[in-house]
């Protein structure tokens, strides 16, 4: 946290979410008063603007964000102190008051605290009673802003935690552009990544944009997205009437105001820091914010907190990549494996693609989602893995296997499931397709005995698609089954080895022609 802490400040060079400021505000209809707090508080060190009505304070506050303390008497013409704290904390609602009279009653107190009044100050005043008024409000002013910073650190420390966390693509740009938004309260949003050539940027999540726009392609430069990318910098502008030169392309997008940053791929420990200019290459997305809820104005705090958001967005989004890799990688090791596995059997070349294929288009049939199918393209490449721990002569064995031999090919589900036990980035449900492909709906299948409530709807799947393809192969023992009696097989055991509607549907989709056999050997 101490190390996060010091990357905020560090952003925000040292000032992120609060300003030094100590400007008060001095509102008194007599020119006396104003002046000798004036003189007091100037000789304090602070800076000091007074006016002499209500109307002028709220003026000045919509003017500057810049005045902690305001000092106004209660009795005044046009707008008295009450009123006037009323309205006060409207425009500048971390405003601190501390109000002044002559007339103190007790429903004057309870008036002006409960309007948010800080202290109270009876004329005539000392100078003692000013300066412990002003301290204090300062200190609560010092404590209220530490308050809001840490608060805010530990929300950003949280989302950082939750961002590196995060091991998909999808749901990692999705939650980046939420918190992005969230954290400044805008209502619109994009984060486009830059496409493979680095020439591009594409909207990979949106908020609030309409559905043609998050469909365009933004060239390198040639929008606002496209400028921060390219050069590599953040773009605020606080009102578009103040940057007409970007006026038509924030228009397009609905916000007068808006943020943009750059996600930046960070070089290598041991690269040269010189070297030729940066280029939108090493951009990896750009962050863009519009429409704050409040209908207020971007400001350089939300630049700042949006930074570190893409700081660390930037980082996750490389990791993610980089893991990605890595399984992948590892993925090709273990489908390299399964194929030498075939190899090793003239009779199975090409069997887990065959049922993965088939899963796939059986699964398509039924209605199932694509997380599933995404499922059952990998788990159903490895689905027979576990056979590598089965000798040779007993897989390829023409005559009928002996007990223990049969016993020593019902555990390839178990040690195929043993296999992919360390592959971390598999899930469940990948690996139920490899133990349990030969449970049977009855609960007599092999190697736990589960019954077809146990068993889920991508195991039931593949283990009708294994069946198909082992009887439309020759076999060692066999020649292939035709189709007729393959059919007859499938309905001799739907509702015992097979799931009734499974079967139902592949067995259209059999006679259909859109599963057969002998068309992907050809």
């Amino acid at each position: 946290m101490l190390e996060y802490e010091a990357e905020c400040n560090q952003a925000a060079d040292g000032n992120l979410f609060m300003t030094d400021a100590s400007k008060i505000l001095v509102v008194d209809d007599e020119a006396v008063i104003r002046e000798l707090l004036t003189d007091i508080l100037t000789d304090e060190g602070y800076a000091v603007e007074t006016v002499s009505n209500g109307p002028a304070a709220l003026k000045l506050l919509s003017e500057s964000d810049g005045y902690v303390l305001l000092f106004t008497d209660i009795m005044m013409p046009e707008m008295d102190g009450i009123r006037l704290i009323r309205e006060a904390k409207k425009v500048r609602p971390s405003l601190i008051p501390v109000v002044m009279t002559g007339f103190a009653t007790l429903e004057t107190a309870r008036a002006a605290v409960k309007e948010g009044a800080y202290d109270y100050v009876l004329k005539p005043f000392s100078l003692s009673e000013i300066k412990l008024a002003v301290m204090n409000a300062f200190e609560r002013h010092h404590l209220t802003n530490e308050n809001a910073r840490l608060l805010e650190l530990t929300e950003l420390f949280l989302i950082s935690e939750r961002i590196a966390g995060i091991r998909n693509e999808r749901e990692l740009f999705d939650f980046v552009l939420k918190a992005a938004l969230d954290r400044v309260g805008a209502a619109r949003g994009s984060l486009m990544l830059t496409t493979p050539d680095g020439e591009f940027l594409e909207i990979a999540a949106s908020e609030g944009l309409p559905p043609e726009v998050t469909k365009d392609l933004v060239k390198m430069g040639g929008s606002i997205s496209g400028w921060v990318a390219k050069n590599v910098r953040p773009l605020l502008v606080e009102d578009i009437e103040s940057a007409p030169e970007v006026a038509e392309i924030v228009r397009r997008h609905q916000g007068a105001s808006f943020v943009s940053v750059p996600l930046e791929r960070k070089p290598p420990l041991d690269g040269d820091s010189a070297g030729p200019a940066r280029n939108g290459s090493e951009v990896l997305a750009v962050l863009n914010v519009s429409e704050k809820r409040s209908g207020s104005k971007f400001t350089e705090g939300d630049l700042k907190i949006l930074s570190i958001v893409a700081n660390h967005a930037a980082a996750a989004i490389e990791n993610v990549r980089l893991i990605q890799d890595i399984e992948k990688a590892h993925l090709a090791t273990l489908q390299s494996m399964a194929l030498l596995l075939e190899a090793r059997d003239p009779y199975t070349h090409g069997h887990s693609q065959r049922v993965t294929e088939y899963s796939i288009l059986l699964a398509r049939e039924l209605g199932m989602s694509e997380q599933e199918l995404d499922t059952l393209r990998v788990g159903a490449q490895f689905h027979d893995i576990g056979k590598v721990g089965i000798p040779d002569s007993v897989l390829n064995k023409r005559e009928r296997l002996t007990d223990d031999e049969w016993e020593m090919i019902k555990r390839h589900p178990l040690i195929g499931d043993s296999i992919l036990e360390p592959v971390t980035f598999l899930a469940q449900g990948h690996r139920d397709l490899v133990r349990r492909h030969h449970e049977r709906v009855d609960g007599t299948g092999y190697p736990d005995g589960l019954e077809a409530e146990n068993v889920s709807p991508l195991v039931r799947v593949i283990s009708v698609v294994d069946a198909y393809d082992a009887m439309s192969a020759d076999r060692a023992y066999r020649k292939a089954l035709s189709k007729e009696k393959i059919i007859a097989e499938f309905e001799r055991g739907a509702g015992k080895q097979f799931d009734r509607e499974i079967v139902q549907t592949f067995i259209r989709l059999i006679e259909k022609g859109e599963v057969n056999r002998s068309d992907s050997d050809a």
